[in-house]
């Protein structure tokens, strides 16, 4: 069982966490869309998709709790210079992960027995709730983090490789494989690589290839909260989890991994379309 997570890359690269956010600007109401470019300052959710992996070694969190595993829940390799580690309370960064459990449901908490697991839904849903209840009074600097973030990690936990998959192998996609003649690392292939096999195009067109949804279909799809987007997005996700450690995969693997690709991208937009709506209406 990983209770948190090994050094992480980035989820989608900056071009999946753009067409998440398009897709998403794409379905904001108009009343979403005029307090998020006062909030953000006259930018748009596409400019700040990918604040959250820029500052990450510096949007801390206090976990609210003393974990039993601090020097793993801290992830050392991220820890900005003068970053305080004398109490164990100093978790940086937030993590950009989910954890499901053996049926794939999400975990409700970053807190499992006393132990940091990584939960970026559990923090999704609570900044959601607080820009709800209190947006206009927030800090503004505090406010933009917390819009950002939202932005970021509801793209984050629809990349597959995103996914903890509790008493299941653990396939976190750390390792080397082989795709085709290339040899890399399969996280960073799903962050960004798969990109440069199946759509070297702006986000602007990628969004317009996976947004193809009817609006019933968008309704079925938006249904529920947060935990149960990040249950579904570990369901749809498992079949990318298909490689392990040297495996080797044929030129037509990206066409394979093509349906997830597209369905993720798409379901991540929609999905924080549907948070930001419901918190800005």
């Amino acid at each position: 069982m990983i209770l948190a997570g090994a050094p992480q890359a980035s989820g989608w690269a900056r071009l999946g966490h753009a067409v998440v956010a398009k897709v998403a600007e794409d379905h904001l109401t108009p009343k979403a869309k005029k307090a998020l470019a006062e909030y953000l300052g006259g930018e748009d959710i596409v400019t700040v998709a990918s604040d959250a992996d820029i500052m990450r070694p510096f949007w801390t969190i206090d976990l609210g709790f003393v974990p039993s595993n601090p020097e793993a829940a801290r992830l050392a390799w991220l820890v900005p210079e003068g970053f305080d580690t004398s109490t164990p309370l100093n978790i940086s960064p937030i993590s950009h992960s989910i954890t499901v459990d053996k049926d794939f449901i999400s975990l409700r908490t970053d807190n499992l027995n006393g132990a940091y697991v990584n939960n970026a839904a559990y923090y999704v849903e609570k900044w959601a709730k607080e820009l709800k209840e209190g947006a206009a009074t927030m800090d503004p600097e505090m406010r933009r983090r917390k819009i950002s973030l939202i932005v970021h990690l509801i793209g984050d936990f629809h990349c597959p490789m995103h996914i903890v998959y509790l008493d299941r192998d653990e396939r976190k996609g750390g390792y080397k494989v082989t795709i085709g003649k290339s040899n890399t690392r399969y996280h960073g292939w799903w962050d960004g690589g798969i990109f440069v096999n199946l759509v070297p195009f702006s986000y602007n067109d990628v969004a317009r290839l996976v947004d193809t949804k009817s609006k019933k279909e968008i309704k079925e799809i938006v249904k529920g909260d947060v935990y149960e987007w990040a249950h579904q997005s570990a369901v749809d996700s498992w079949p990318a989890h298909c490689l392990q450690e040297g495996d080797v995969a044929g030129q037509d693997f990206p066409m394979k991994m093509r349906p997830i690709l597209f369905n993720q991208l798409r379901n991540g937009g929609y999905r924080l379309a549907a948070l930001l709506n419901d918190i800005f209406k």
